[in-house]
């Protein structure tokens, strides 16, 4: 079984359709999704639509982010920076109730054949926590029942593992040991902000136990201009541009 995974879509069509595209290419066999498929970008609700096809065509796994949740009222917005919060109100302006109630009935955490995926992390996955270090990811790796967790909400792609210790990576390859327990950060589809600005999302051959972290390419000006031209924050186009 392959399986292509993808995060942190935030409302960018333009970077979706083009990692969905390599997915063909790489004729996986399930899409999983780590969550946040609106914010930021100005495509919510054609994004909304091309996840559901996912679910419908290939019964794509879906989980919720933290940006799905504002927007449909289940969490709050005050520790969000004004850029965020002004593209949550936004986005509720574009939706009709068909759409809320998709995004609120997805769930925060599942298990899959022998993984599990969350947005955050595991412990209170709810508060939308970081897993920016060892630190951070030890707490999960404790609530961890499979060998592979994968993650999103960082927009930055890095590999936790764990043996006697924990380490962490920038590797783009993954081969799965029998004695090791690894945290994946798959990265962003449509606001990257490890300093690459292509999309980034993963391929994970269950069979032959290969995790590979790759990116795509994408027109990033046409993604531009349509934030602009809706009004959204000009700062939420220009990172973009930079992948930060």
């Amino acid at each position: 079984m392959k399986y292509g995974l993808f995060s942190d879509v935030h409302s960018n069509l333009e970077a979706f359709q083009k990692v969905l595209e390599a997915f063909e290419r790489e004729k996986v066999d399930r899409y999983v999704f780590l969550g946040d498929i609106v914010g930021y970008n100005a495509d919510p609700k054609r994004c909304i639509q091309l996840l559901k096809d996912l679910i419908k065509v290939s019964g794509c796994a879906c989980i919720a982010g933290n940006h799905d949740y504002a927007v449909c009222g289940l969490t709050k917005t005050d520790n969000y920076n004004p850029y965020a919060r002004a593209a949550v109100e936004w986005t509720k302006k574009q939706l009709d109730a068909s759409d809320t109630e998709f995004l609120k009935r997805m769930k925060l955490v599942e298990r899959l054949n022998g993984f599990t995926i969350v947005h955050a992390e595991l412990t209170a996955p709810q508060k939308w926590g970081y897993i920016f270090d060892i630190d951070d990811a030890y707490p999960s790796f404790k609530m961890l029942k499979d060998q592979v967790c994968f993650i999103g909400h960082s927009h930055r792609p890095v590999v936790f593992s764990a043996g006697e210790m924990i380490n962490w990576s920038l590797q783009e390859r993954v081969v799965l040991q029998k004695d090791m327990r690894y945290i994946i950060n798959i990265g962003s589809v449509g606001q990257p902000r490890d300093g690459n600005p292509e999309s980034s999302y993963a391929v994970y051959d269950a069979d032959a136990g290969v995790i590979e972290l790759k990116h795509s390419g994408y027109d990033i000006g046409k993604a531009q201009e349509k934030v602009i031209r809706a009004g959204l924050p000009k700062i939420l186009a220009e990172r973009l541009s930079i992948g930060r």
